[in-house]
């Protein structure tokens, strides 16, 4: 987790008021400056108790004490910047971006600019992982760049501590994974166009390391195996003359849109002929080569 700043630990955010300079008026004044001074001791008091709940990890009562020293005064900018990083731990980030903004609409702060800029960079990171659980993560990793882009922009330029690299190599991964999911479904809008009948998976292809690269529409031939010792549905796939997998045959080893060799070997009398479609690759859970019967 990164490092939050509240800035010095006497100086609690525009507003603070020091009691020690009061002057004398006539004692209407005073007793108005008596009540401004108690409630302004309390604010304190709430934003102290409110960073050290925070501290504690102890975010609910942290959020509580926060909104109870706004509620006395909610003018302060360096309540309205607690508040943000108390809705950041707690993963409410759009909240906490308002309550930045909130902060710097009162007090430009360098220290503020930076808070927001490191917890929108850290909203993105967190969309990209997310976007990788979903079966389409496009819409999630285009709301991730749009956070970045925020980002980079609340950087306050040359005073600013953060490492802009940081900010900008972020914005190539998301470019990166963009272009990755687009790709992907390209692939699955090309399977569509077949039907699942023409469709096979090749798998094993680890266990021949015979260095052929294989490219779309490259010929394959697939061959019965009736006397494999381990599977009777057995056809083996080969590509340039060398053996380089077989046809899937469980739901575990094929792509789902895809014929296992049990289907298709009595529509196979010895030898068919195939070609290489594509491979179909989406992080560890989808990974297949896929083939296509040419009839």
């Amino acid at each position: 987790m990164y490092e939050w700043h509240i800035g010095d630990p006497v100086d609690w955010g525009d507003g603070f008021m020091d009691v020690q300079n009061w002057g004398h008026g006539n004692d209407g004044d005073k007793d108005s400056q008596d009540h401004e001074t108690s409630r302004e001791l309390k604010r304190e008091q709430y934003s102290r108790k409110a960073w050290d709940f925070c501290n504690e990890h102890k975010y609910e009562l942290a959020l509580q004490y926060i909104n109870m020293a706004l509620d006395l005064d909610s003018l302060n900018a360096g309540d309205w910047n607690k508040k943000a990083i108390i809705l950041d731990f707690m993963g409410r980030y759009g909240e906490a971006e308002k309550c930045y903004d909130r902060s710097l609409g009162l007090s430009s702060s360098n220290l503020v600019f930076d808070n927001k800029a490191r917890m929108l960079r850290y909203w993105a990171g967190n969309l990209i992982e997310e976007s990788k659980k979903k079966p389409d993560g496009l819409a999630t990793l285009y709301d991730a760049w749009e956070i970045n882009r925020r980002a980079i922009d609340a950087l306050p330029g040359d005073k600013s501590e953060e490492n802009i690299e940081n900010y900008l190599n972020q914005r190539n991964t998301i470019d990166f994974y963009i272009n990755y999911e687009k790709e992907y479904k390209k692939n699955l809008e090309t399977l569509k166009k077949y039907a699942r009948s023409e469709l096979f998976t090749i798998a094993g292809m680890h266990f021949y390391r015979n260095g052929i690269n294989l490219e779309a529409s490259m010929a394959l031939k697939l061959v019965r195996e009736p006397e494999n010792e381990f599977d009777r549905d057995a056809i083996a796939v080969y590509a340039e003359g060398e053996k380089i997998g077989y046809v899937a045959n469980s739901d575990y080893t094929k792509y789902w849109m895809t014929s296992s060799a049990s289907e298709l070997k009595d529509g196979i009398l010895g030898v068919a002929q195939a070609e290489y479609v594509l491979y179909l690759d989406r992080y560890a859970d989808i990974q297949f080569a896929i083939g296509r019967i040419i009839k």
